[in-house]
């Protein structure tokens, strides 16, 4: 997806990530995290891929029967469209989790990236991820 060509304004995929939960800091438990996230959307003339790595730092209040949190990171993006680039990424959102029985949750997240322009081939871009489903604790 070069700069003056189109590009699709959504997309469908999947996210899928590990969290562990260091220790407490006030009311907040802290925790470290990774998300894997592949997406593909399609416009009439163009179809673009994108997968992110996006590593956050959390700040997760509430209980073991659920609890939401905040969280922030800095990971990579590929983007293909035509050509592949490689760029930085950051991210910041957050989101909840309920437990309906001991190991398994509902929850949503909602994401903001922002992709650095990789110089050549792909200018900066912002993808706002929603994610709704399942987690095993």
């Amino acid at each position: 997806a070069g700069t003056n060509g189109s590009v699709p304004s959504r997309g469908f995929g999947y996210d899928v990530g590990g969290h562990v939960y260091l220790f407490n800091l006030g009311p907040a438990r802290l925790g470290l995290g990774v998300n894997v996230i592949g997406v593909r959307g399609t416009a009439t003339d163009a179809t673009t891929t994108m997968n992110i790595l996006a590593p956050q730092l959390s700040f997760n209040f509430g209980s073991s029967e659920g609890w939401s949190y905040l969280s922030a990171g800095a990971g990579t993006a590929r983007v293909k469209g035509g050509e592949t680039a490689w760029s930085s990424a950051i991210n910041a959102g957050g989101g909840a989790r309920w437990f309906l029985r001991r190991h398994i949750a509902v929850g949503f997240d909602l994401r903001w990236h922002k992709i650095a322009a990789d110089g050549e081939t792909m200018g900066a871009s912002t993808l706002f991820a929603a994610s709704v489903g399942f987690s095993v604790k």
